[in-house]
């Protein structure tokens, strides 16, 4: 305890963590401007996050003319508070503090971590048209994010690998930077920073602004009826199996972009796609033209999704919202009304609320599903054939260096969330967070040949975790494409599987700013999280290759089973059986887990 104490000492002199609003969609300006626009303070806001410095300020100008009592004091002080200088120097410590129960093997682990960040960062508005945002920082941290925080949670600091070590910290450059050109509903920004999309704020099943940041260019125009806004990313590709092979590789991109229709002020409706693809850079992807056309020119060979956004403000400050993503769907079943085939889509649908004039600042409930192999991909090896290596660089799937770009859940999940935000006064902050979430392994469900497929496989080939690493095919050397897995080819497999995880999180966070001098402003902050988890461990790898000894000479289509000639039928059986082996070891070590998460900390900003 006395070491883990001055760990903490030492880092809260040297670190911290802070980030500005127009590199930050997370930033908690973006939820007031949310609020701001459901209450008609200011007009239609761009479709993707973040904004450019420019508008940021023209947004908080109007609301201090446009805004009720409560808003425009807001409003001011989020004004001084991101440009009252144009560079800034932060720090910023945080201890944390996890105390973990085993339930089931009646255990008991705890967990401490300080972490910090510090460097410069401001915005810098050169004239209406051009404007710079940076923020350079060093991270540093002493557990590693993983062990630490709450399940299906997006670490906040971009550093992901490629640490230095200094004792007992690990230390990480953090940089976000953009630049801007252009007015206030027309404008391209380049640079480098988390992007987001669509109305449910750091929880978007197609760009979440809690996802690692990419060098982007963005593009928008933002009219009375209608916007368009568009980003193109290069982003970092993982392998096939990251949980044999930790390479990160380059080539990697996605492409997004949406067309929005607003025919009155209570009804809008947006039409997005997005393509992820690699090695080789696509220009025409920037272009605002539809994606599938263009990708049919290549092969359609790149992974492309789609997605409907309606959004219906029945009354002043609510909002009601609807979001389906389109992953891949067999339409020939569907109009058969059959709905047990390939549904690759997520959904989501919530209300947010900004009430008038009042501490509460805003409440959100919504409900989001995440169907089965939503977000995977394979990759082949090469592009004639249809083998595939779990060291492969996986240029497909829907992550940016292993974090998911849409939803923080994994495929087969589902989750219920409630937010309220509340500001008795600018400078006071309260935030309460409720999640249920439920996954289940679609693993669990493979039927007995299509496991015994995975255990005949080579060790790290395949994962079978059921996350967004794991894909539908098969390896198919002989052929230029892989092998279909048939439960999840042929099958929806929503919640099928017999054990699934059960996460119940509360959280609790308050911010309280100290009075501001010329020696900068301190904020000081605390946090708890509450998180129940029924069958921990179902998130984790089912079967595993590489555990028979087996071989097939297809010259003299002979099997060899551990050193002795045998036949197919006879490896099969054992397959069958080792992989029933495998999946009672995956069972039987699910546990029930209580967490308790505590942090304190400080930011400094001079």
């Amino acid at each position: 305890m006395k070491k883990f104490f001055l760990s903490a000492v030492f880092m809260a002199a040297f670190f911290c963590s802070f980030a500005q609003v127009s590199v930050d969609p997370t930033d908690s300006f973006y939820s007031h401007a949310q609020n701001w626009e459901l209450k008609g303070y200011i007009p239609a806001l761009p479709q993707i996050r973040p904004y450019p410095a420019g508008l940021v300020k023209s947004i908080l100008e109007t609301v201090m003319v446009e805004g009720e009592k409560k808003d425009r004091e807001l409003a001011l002080y989020e004004y001084e508070r991101i440009f009252s200088k144009k560079l800034s120097v932060y720090v910023t410590g945080e201890g944390e503090f996890k105390n973990s129960e085993n339930l089931t093997e009646e255990t008991k682990k705890q967990t401490k971590n300080v972490k910090g960040e510090g460097g410069v960062s401001g915005e810098i508005i050169f004239n209406p048209y051009i404007s710079f945002g940076f923020d350079l920082g060093m991270y540093a941290e002493v557990t590693d994010y993983e062990d630490i925080a709450p399940l299906y949670k997006n670490k906040a600091p971009d550093s992901v690998f490629d640490a230095s070590s200094i004792g007992p910290m690990e230390l990480f450059l953090d940089w976000n930077t953009n630049v801007a050109l252009g007015t206030d509903r027309y404008y391209v920004m380049a640079g480098l920073s988390k992007t987001g999309y669509g109305p449910f704020l750091g929880d978007g099943l197609a760009l979440n602004d809690t996802a690692f940041h990419s060098a982007n260019l963005l593009f928008n125009i933002t009219r009375e009826k209608w916007s368009y806004s568009s980003v193109f990313e290069i982003i970092g590709a993982t392998a096939n199996n990251p949980d044999y092979y930790t390479d990160h590789s380059d080539g990697k991109y996605l492409s997004f972009h949406s067309i929005n229709f607003r025919p009155n002020s209570h009804i809008e409706l947006s039409y997005y796609e997005n393509i992820v693809f690699g090695p080789n850079m696509n220009l025409a992807y920037i272009f605002p033209v539809p994606y599938m056309p263009i990708q049919n020119i290549g092969g359609a060979n790149d992974n492309l999704q789609m997605g409907l956004l309606l959004s219906i403000r029945p009354a002043k400050g609510l909002l009601w919202a609807t979001d389906i993503f389109v992953d891949d769907i067999e339409v020939n079943d569907i109009v058969k009304l059959n709905f047990d085939t390939k549904i690759r889509v997520a959904g989501q649908t919530g209300v947010v609320f900004a009430p008038s004039n009042s501490d509460c600042k805003s409440i959100g409930f919504n409900y989001q599903m995440v169907l089965p192999y939503v977000y995977a991909h394979w990759e082949y090896a090469t592009d004639d054939s249809g083998e595939i290596f779990g060291a492969t660089a996986n240029r497909q799937n829907y992550t940016n260096a292993g974090v998911n770009i849409g939803s923080v859940l994994d495929p087969n999940s589902d989750k219920v969330s409630f937010h309220a935000d509340f500001s008795p006064k600018p400078f006071l902050r309260f935030s309460f967070v409720t999640n249920f979430i439920r996954h289940a392994n679609s693993a669990e469900a493979f039927d007995e040949d299509d496991a015994a497929l995975y255990v005949l496989a080579k060790e790290g080939q395949y994962i079978t975790d059921g996350s967004a690493y794991m894909h539908q095919m098969f390896s198919n050397p002989d052929s230029t494409s892989g092998t279909h897995v048939d439960q999840a080819w042929e099958n929806l497999g929503f919640m099928t599987s017999d054990h699934k995880m059960g996460i119940l999180q509360a959280s609790l966070k308050t911010e309280l700013d100290l009075p501001s001098t010329k020696k900068g402003r301190m904020t000081l902050f605390a946090g708890y999280t509450f998180e129940f988890v029924k069958n921990a461990g179902v998130n984790k790898n089912i079967y595993k290759g590489g555990t028979i000894n087996w071989s097939y000479d297809s010259s003299g289509d002979k099997y060899m089973l551990d050193g002795l000639e045998s036949s197919k039928e006879a490896v099969f059986a054992k397959a069958r059986e080792v992989a029933a082996t495998q999946k009672q070891q995956w069972t039987d070590s699910l546990t029930d887990r209580v967490n308790h998460y505590v942090s304190l900390g400080f930011r400094y900003v001079y």
